[in-house]
């Protein structure tokens, strides 16, 4: 009898956390879709896969091995000299987190987490300080959101600067929110970068180029297949709401115009992208434009994962990235909807 007691509350539900016991189900629920129904999450995935190795991947790739390759040979001291006094002001972290705003608003996501990683790893930021720079240092780029959505999506490149300027100015009053409050760094202390992880500017030899290039491209690659398997992935599941004809019933239920805002918020929460075609489908044009500036600022579960993937070394938990994510999300769509009325 005693032994099979403990049986019994050894596989007892309540010893596991109900997180996980959600995340099981749901996990087991969607291999089960993927086995009754192989051939439409086989295309799904083909359109995923296709989607980023025609649009994500050249547009990303090389402003992402760049980035790294100018971290890695320490332009991060030179260039962020510039915009010292700013940073410091506004969000009280080192010269440093300019550096990453300025490669995170050039290049997008997932860039920005990236180098927080980069250099908190090398020890140029705390984990505070990191915690802090990935409120306001984690954008989408120019080219996505004025190429992309603004020119491809809404036809339209004005919406798209407009979208952009949302964007951009939701991550910098994001950083005033979760700015360092009380900062142990000395004042005028300085930071002596870790060298064996940060490879010094001047580089003497030939063999110290080849192995500072294959660094580059090793973690530039592995970091892409990162945001390709996320892409992939969270395509997927916008799919799988798609299969179950969600879009429509949504829209049955609570009409067109009501009912487009809740389709593209849902498609937004999971993939941006999906979620800023939904957008522009909406009747209410200044609705469509605010939300799809929430809905890039957010980024959805792709980015939200892809940026754990980096900031989880700066030991960021997953609700930490998403709440900074949702309060620029929301900043994001009232400068929209306000900017909206000036197209």
């Amino acid at each position: 009898m005693e032994k099979s007691a403990r049986i019994k509350r050894t596989f007892s539900f309540r010893n596991y956390p109900l997180g996980k016991i959600v995340a099981c189900v749901a996990i087991s629920a969607f291999m089960i879709m993927m086995l009754i129904k192989p051939g439409y999450y086989l295309d799904s995935a083909r359109r995923g896969l296709s989607l980023y190795a025609t649009s994500v991947l050249p547009s990303l790739f090389p402003f992402y091995f760049f980035s790294l390759l100018l971290t890695y040979i320490g332009s991060a001291k030179v260039v962020s000299g510039i915009f010292q006094k700013p940073v410091r002001l506004l969000y009280n972290t080192p010269k440093e987190s300019s550096y990453i705003l300025l490669l995170s608003m050039l290049s997008g996501y997932p860039v920005g987490a990236s180098m927080t990683a980069e250099l908190y790893k090398a020890g140029a930021l705390t984990e505070k300080e990191a915690k802090a720079v990935a409120a306001f240092a984690s954008t989408s780029g120019p080219i996505f959101i004025l190429g992309t959505v603004g020119s491809a999506v809404f036809n339209d490149v004005r919406v798209g600067a407009v979208i952009l300027a949302a964007h951009y100015a939701s991550a910098l009053l994001n950083g005033l929110i979760f700015r360092v409050r009380h900062n142990t760094r000395a004042k005028n202390k300085k930071i002596d970068l870790d060298f064996e992880k940060y490879p010094p500017i001047r580089i003497s030899s030939s063999e110290d180029q080849d192995s500072l290039m294959s660094r580059t491209i090793a973690n530039s690659t592995l970091n892409m297949l990162f945001v390709g398997g996320y892409i992939v992935l969270c395509g997927m599941l916008v799919d799988t709401l798609s299969l179950f004809n969600a879009d429509a019933l949504i829209i049955s239920a609570l009409g067109e115009t009501a009912g487009q805002p809740v389709v593209a918020l849902i498609n937004g929460i999971i993939e941006m992208t999906r979620g800023s075609i939904a957008c522009a489908e909406c009747t209410q044009k200044n609705i469509g434009i605010a939300l799809c500036a929430g809905i890039i600022s957010l980024g959805g579960l792709s980015v939200a994962l892809q940026n754990f993937t980096f900031l989880s070394k700066c030991r960021m938990t997953f609700t930490q990235i998403a709440v900074r994510k949702l309060t620029q999300s929301i900043i994001a769509f009232g400068l929209g909807f306000a900017l909206s009325f000036a197209l």
